[in-house]
């Protein structure tokens, strides 16, 4: 399983970029506040696997000890001298004349007031009115460097910033190389100051790495890592990356990399091809002792869109990451995913279609999209890996929240001692203000191994976005091995797929978790399919198990695909969560 550990350790976008790249744009539909209607999807085109990154770090996942002391060994980097902010221009209208003068897109600077969202904000607004200009060009023999090569680059001692002052916090800074090659700024945020972070490739160990000094010089930032005691008092842990695009990804305690979240999402499963607009520049405010988080400011730039971002970090057995985001469109966008999920799902018992050969029960960073209708309803949606690109609508609504979620916590449900998939978190995202009537998206893409981040869900706006109309909202994400919503209704354990005695019929065994044997009695199940005919649906409670268990049977008729819906009921209210599926004749 080595294999996995180094392919998986790839920039996160970079299989979605292709494989959505030749995507079509179905207009097949789950509509959970309704019975299950035919979908109508168009034919999708192939993607191609590609390897892809669910933890930059997976040979030593969520380990990184106290760094060493400085040393005369390399330079540390250091900041330059402090930029005074600059106090940010009030905005009548959030409209962007489009003949706006051209500013700069560095740093504010001269102000008395201290660095906030504003001053972002303000940069976006400008840069949106001026042309796109791509990241300076990575290095050709840097862009060459395999992976093996590409790990060993390490910070050197000294290079941590705030390893010597009294705080919570630690910053690894991550250059250029391999399929990171995008140049990002760096700047350290101390109250009305700006303090660049000028990259030094002295602070880098290169080895025996194919790079020449001026090669290595050219490098830059490619992002950067928030380090926090976060497991155990004394040992500093990763707590939150920046890297590749608009990703970031971010830990609860014990958990390890698993799926990963991004600033926008453009273009997504278009047949035009996806657009990955990426972080330019960050601010990250000075902790002190004894701060609750830590902030990040950051400058969202790309062919079609700009935007301001703020991050507010707090670390726990669920880390919460409170975003506030102005995006501003540089052309009109009728195709925009609003806080997009990324994950990896290759198989489990939930599948029609079964992968033989494998020792493993199970391999997934996620294991089902959970979301919870404005109306109070809690959905499950377990995910699949298609044999064709697969796009679904799941809400119409704005949802009281949403996420990917890893509910099976026992080793024995993956059995996989290198990946431990059993320690990927799940992520939940809570909409806060500003969020636009739209659809709840999903996007599922075929994979043939478990090294591809293959699952998407977003949620994208109904209205098309104007050039130069600023868009506001906040919203919360989630990350822990501990569900991070918790539905007030039984939730669903695990699912399972199979065919009949015979292989006649189709096999549905939906487990809920239910210790408490009174809370599922008198109750009576609710199953229904778009297409063909459902049969033998039974409820049976296993008390060793501490579980309930529903299954049914489907005869498809002449169906090549149906949309599933179940629950128990009581007096026609919910017991449980309403679990939905989509079918397809393998």
């Amino acid at each position: 399983m080595n294999l996995v550990r180094r392919l998986r350790s790839v920039l996160p976008g970079t299989a979605v970029a292709i494989c959505l790249v030749a995507a079509c744009s179905p207009n097949n539909s789950e509509n959970a506040d309704s019975p299950p209607s035919a979908a109508q999807e168009q034919e999708p085109v192939p993607a191609e696997p590609v390897p892809t990154d669910s933890a930059a770090e997976r040979e030593q996942p969520n380990a990184a000890e106290n760094p060493a002391e400085p040393s005369s060994e390399g330079t540390p980097i250091t900041p330059a001298e402090p930029i005074p902010s600059e106090q940010g221009e009030s905005v009548e209208s959030d409209v962007i004349p489009r003949d706006a003068p051209q500013g700069s897109q560095s740093s504010p600077a001269n102000s008395g007031k201290p660095f906030d969202f504003s001053d972002v904000e303000r940069l976006a607004r400008q840069l949106a009115s001026q042309d796109f200009e791509p990241s300076p060009d990575l290095p050709k023999a840097a862009a060459e460097l395999n992976y093996d090569q590409f790990r060993r680059i390490q910070n050197r001692p000294g290079s941590i910033l705030w390893a010597d002052q009294p705080s919570d916090y630690r910053l690894v800074l991550d250059p250029r190389g391999y399929l990171f090659s995008h140049k990002v700024r760096l700047n350290i945020v101390d109250g009305e100051t700006i303090v660049p972070v000028e990259y030094d490739e002295t602070a880098f160990s290169f080895e025996d790495l194919p790079l020449s000094v001026e090669e290595r010089q050219q490098l830059g930032f490619s992002g950067f890592k928030v380090q926090t005691p976060l497991n155990r008092g004394g040992k500093f842990d990763e707590l939150i990356s920046f890297r590749g695009a608009s990703f970031f990804r971010a830990l609860g305690a014990g958990s390890v990399y698993g799926a990963s979240a991004r600033g926008i999402a453009v273009k997504t499963a278009s047949p035009d091809g996806e657009e990955f607009p990426f972080f330019r520049e960050f601010w990250i405010r000075t902790p002190s002792a004894g701060d609750a988080g830590i902030t990040v400011f950051a400058l969202l730039d790309g062919k079609s869109v700009t935007g301001a971002f703020e991050f507010f970090v707090s670390a726990g057995p669920i880390t919460t990451v409170d975003v506030k985001a102005t995006i501003v469109p540089r052309r009109r966008l009728d195709n925009v995913g609003v806080v997009p999920l990324t994950s990896m799902y290759y198989f489990s018992p939930q599948d029609v279609a079964k992968v033989s050969g494998d020792y493993r029960p199970a391999v997934h960073d996620s294991q089902g999209l959970s979301f919870r209708q404005r109306n109070g309803e809690w959905v499950w949606r377990p995910l699949i890996n298609p044999t064709e690109l697969q796009v679904s609508v799941l809400a119409q609504d704005v949802p009281r929240g949403f996420g990917l979620m890893q509910r099976l916590r026992g080793f024995d449900a993956y059995a996989d001692i290198e990946a431990d998939y059993h320690l990927r978190p799940s992520v939940w995202v809570q909409p806060g203000k500003g969020w636009e009537a739209g659809q709840l998206t999903l996007v599922e893409i075929p994979t043939t191994n478990e090294y591809n981040d293959n699952i998407v869900v977003f949620w994208r706006p109904r209205d098309a976005w104007e050039a130069g109309q600023a868009h506001h909202l906040a919203y919360r994400l989630s990350w822990g091995l501990q569900s991070p919503a918790v539905p007030d209704v039984v939730s669903i354990r695990q699912s399972r797929v199979g065919r009949t005695p015979g292989g006649k019929r189709h096999l549905f065994v939906i487990d809920f978790d239910t210790s408490d044997p009174a809370v599922i009695q008198d109750v009576e199940a609710s199953v229904s399919t778009s297409a063909g005919t459902v049969s033998n649906v039974v409820i049976r409670r296993d008390p060793d198990a501490d579980i309930t268990r529903l299954s049914f049977e489907l005869d498809p008729e002449s169906a090549q695909s149906a949309e599933l819906r179940a629950l128990i009921t009581r007096a026609g209210k919910p017991v449980t969560e309403t679990w939905i599926y989509r079918w397809r004749l393998p």
